[in-house]
């Protein structure tokens, strides 16, 4: 069962900005949409305004991924090939790397969203880098900046509102 912690679609914006208070991450989408770059945003307003964007046009769920400087480590954009093609098209982007931070949000109409803060262990990490090669090394990461950037958005995101499993709305 995967919890997440409910907050209103306002208060996405106090998460968002406490996600730049002590370094200012690089943020992308974790999946771009089909045969499109990654979206980047540049502020915590440009998150805030995805999120919104993401509620009031019914997507179900949507996935941030942070890199802090400090984590060091290596980060890829990954071109994922679909065979057979999904509505005719025949690729997608992923963000990959060991210690990205991966912020999820699951829209609950009319105004709530389920979030949740997913992070790789450097176990976990160390773990399957033989099966992924081209993500380099775990080692290359300082998976205690990884660890404390995940535990302070964690944390924030805790303090805002009441935990519950995740639940996916239908269309």
């Amino acid at each position: 069962m995967t919890l997440a912690t409910i907050i209103t679609v306002s208060d996405f914006g106090v998460l968002a900005a406490g996600a730049y208070q002590a370094e200012s991450p690089v943020v992308t989408a974790c999946e771009s949409e089909l045969e499109e770059p990654l979206q980047h945003f540049a502020s915590a307003a440009e998150i805030q305004a995805k999120a919104a964007l993401c509620a009031d046009t019914g997507v179900r769920n949507y996935a941030f991924g942070f890199w802090y400087p400090s984590m060091k480590g290596q980060v890829l954009e990954r071109k994922l090939r679909f065979d057979p093609p999904r509505n005719g098209k025949s690729y997608r982007y992923s963000l990959s790397g060991w210690g990205i931070i991966r912020l999820h949000i699951y829209c609950t109409p009319p105004n709530t969203f389920q979030c949740r803060v997913a992070v790789n262990s450097e176990s976990r990490a160390r773990s399957r880098e033989r099966r992924y090669p081209e993500l380099g090394a775990a080692s290359d990461w300082d998976w205690r900046a990884v660890e404390t950037y995940a535990f302070r958005l964690s944390r924030r995101l805790a303090s805002m509102g009441r935990t519950a499993p995740v639940v996916q709305v239908e269309p």
